[in-house]
């Protein structure tokens, strides 16, 4: 019978079976320890001639010893006991890692921990993170369940819809030409599922946006996700609150203010000049204090860059009920209030929701205010309002998005800290190589068909122009537009665009152990591949023909903008590139560039910097 290290100080005197990792190793000549690593944590076992290297999985059988007074290691739950070894076998042997684990990671290079996903779990840090994520999930479902809630899926092919962001669509195969959206979130299914009656449903939730990675956003997360009937919006804070009270103080950390201070947006605006604010002094913070609080009586409608109007939350929400009448009417669209409700924590969102509209007049009106014709409304929401108008209940619901809550929890900077697989920057798969190309027969079968890369190149270089033009507005980036005269160089284009040769960035297209990556290098200097191979543990690096650049792309070789994102491919930067104020660049064509504040580019383009060029001879 095996023993987790965790048992092995209930066994004081008794011989035990252990199975784990070498989780180090120590040779004091002719005698050696070894701490053995389990899932419950660690135990120092000590041998003669022992052979095992760090990180090989082994089985060992010893006796467990209580260790001297002077010897007790008060560190750790097993520090007053030690396994002197009878047996030991190897069971696996592992190579030398490619990185250290027995670090916080934070200085480790981002595409490196996620390639070795599965060794960088291994660190302590993140198996604390990944068990508190455990842990969270399974009190919030018992707190639900004791509050009458039934849990319940959603499908994951849906319909596209407007909701916000962009839909990953899924081909369908028995129906050409037809495709599923994956579910932005299940805000539709969760009202339908009021109208069968359930009342209260929860889910934890997979929702997935094709909207532009960030420090606390991916195109994956999980939600806990909440509906309730014969609920007005008090009804659905207080249950909430009850819920995140419960939750956190479960698991040790201590909230500020209960309950909740309570901000209008518009009080929010005024006072901290934004809707997500930080309520901790500096001794909270260094407490690791949780400061909550509600923001409430959002606009429900803001205008968009066309001039017309767009939801501020979320179309399917209630107007508060003295401005119905407005909505109804169409009316002082922009003085109308939502039911809306954020609840805010050290800065960041972590959950929001609504009374949900139940009407079909109401909610036919919030599209005809956004712009739909009564023809589009049916097409895309018709099942909603043909359910609506089979007696509905009241209802109102909210969401928390788990990983941004569990980054605010842990005072981690990045979503995937708290995330198993999470994807790059650049959004691909950890550990897989995806997205990927897939074999001829399967579009056959799917009836797509793949546009040539001559056809890309005439559609794409002017797509991919507008792309980076709509990133950096989004961003509030303010960047000069050039059209010239082609150029095929970085000294033609310094010369045309009047910029320092320096201060032009040159987006080469490489291989990095047969996976495209971009790399960005001032116009005066070329990559040092023997540097970049050091610094990025690459074994086989080699630049692009022109026409994989053209494939991964979509435009031709030396009009390949710096924002290896819209490719999705990771960006690499060279220090030197820094060091500019301005950054200019070919912006998906030849005849035309942009140029931006470095420290906007940096920010928009979050490139992973290292020092990996040289200067070019050829340009002096």
């Amino acid at each position: 019978m095996r023993t987790l290290t965790i048992d092995t100080v209930q066994h004081v005197g008794k011989e035990v079976t252990l199975q784990g990792w070498v989780n180090a190793r120590r040779d004091h000549g002719k005698i050696m320890f070894l701490d053995l690593r389990d899932r419950t944590g660690v135990v120092q076992m000590v041998g003669v001639k022992v052979e095992a290297r760090i990180e090989d999985v082994v089985e060992v059988v010893g006796l467990v010893k209580k260790r001297p007074d002077a010897m007790v290691n008060d560190k750790i739950p097993t520090g007053t006991v030690e396994i002197e070894i009878k047996t030991l076998t190897v069971l696996s042997k592992s190579q030398e890692l490619p990185l250290p684990i027995d670090t916080d990671g934070y200085d480790i290079n981002e595409e490196v921990r996620l390639k070795y996903r599965y060794l960088d779990l291994r660190r302590p840090r993140m198996q604390r993170n990944i068990r508190l994520r455990s842990r969270f999930v399974d009190l919030v479902r018992q707190y639900l369940f004791n509050e009458g809630f039934t849990e319940i899926e959603t499908p994951m092919l849906t319909k596209s819809t407007p909701e916000g962001s962009r839909d990953f669509l899924v081909p369908s195969r028995m129906q050409p030409g037809k495709f599923y959206a994956l579910p932005q979130s299940p805000q539709q299914y969760k009202q339908l599922l009021m109208a069968a009656g359930f009342e209260r449903y929860f889910q934890i939730a997979r929702c997935i946006r094709d909207e532009d990675p960030r420090a606390d956003r991916g195109f994956e997360h999980t939600q806990v996700d909440i509906e309730m009937s014969f609920v007005e919006r008090e009804d659905v804070m207080k249950l909430d609150e009850g819920l995140i009270t419960s939750v956190v103080e479960a698991l040790g950390y201590t909230i500020k203010t209960k309950p909740f201070p309570r901000y209008t947006y518009a009080d929010a605006m005024k006072q901290f000049g934004a809707d997500k604010f930080d309520l901790r002094s500096e001794e909270d913070k260094k407490n690791g204090i949780l400061a909550f609080a509600w923001v409430v009586d959002f606009p429900f409608f803001e205008k968009d860059k066309e001039g017309g109007w767009t939801f501020t939350h979320n179309p399917f929400s209630a107007p508060k009920p003295e401005h119905k009448e407005w909505l109804l009417k169409k009316e002082h669209i922009g003085d109308i209030l939502t039911t809306q409700y954020d609840l805010v924590c050290n800065g960041y969102e972590v959950g929001g929701g609504s009374i949900r509209s139940h009407e079909p007049d109401v909610l036919s009106s919030v599209f005809a205010v956004m712009g739909y014709t009564e023809k589009q409304i049916t097409e895309q929401f018709g099942h909603m309002l043909t359910a609506f108008g089979y007696g509905v209940p009241p209802h109102g619901g909210l969401a928390h998005g788990v990983e941004r809550l569990l980054m605010t929890l842990l005072g981690e900077p990045y979503l995937r800290e708290v995330v198993a697989f999470p994807m790059t920057s650049g959004g691909m798969v950890s550990v897989m190589d995806a997205p990927s190309t897939v074999a001829p027969e399967q579009l056959v079968e799917l009836g797509i068909s793949v546009t040539s890369s001559e056809s890309v190149h005439i559609r794409g270089g002017e797509a991919v122009y507008a792309r980076i033009a709509e990133v950096l507005t989004k961003a509030g980036v303010t960047f000069e537009p050039y059209e010239h005269e082609a150029v095929f160089t970085s000294e033609d284009a310094a010369k045309i665009r009047n910029t320092p040769l320096s201060e032009g960035a040159k987006a080469l297209l490489l291989y990095a152990d047969d996976k495209p990556i971009m790399v960005t290098v001032p116009g005066d200097r070329k990559v040092d591949m023997k540097a970049f191979k050091t610094a990025y543990g690459v074994k086989d690096l080699r630049m692009a023909t022109p026409e994989e650049v053209e494939t991964v792309t979509g435009v031709r070789i030396g009009a390949v903008p710096p924002f290896g994102h819209i490719f999705s491919i990771p960006l690499y930067m060279d220090t030197h590139l820094a060091d500019e104020s301005f950054i200019s660049f070919n912006a998906g064509l030849h005849t035309k560039s942009m140029r931006v504040k470095q420290s906007d580019y940096e920010r928009v383009a979050t490139p992973i910097i290292g020092e990996f060029s040289k200067l070019n001879i050829r340009n002096g």
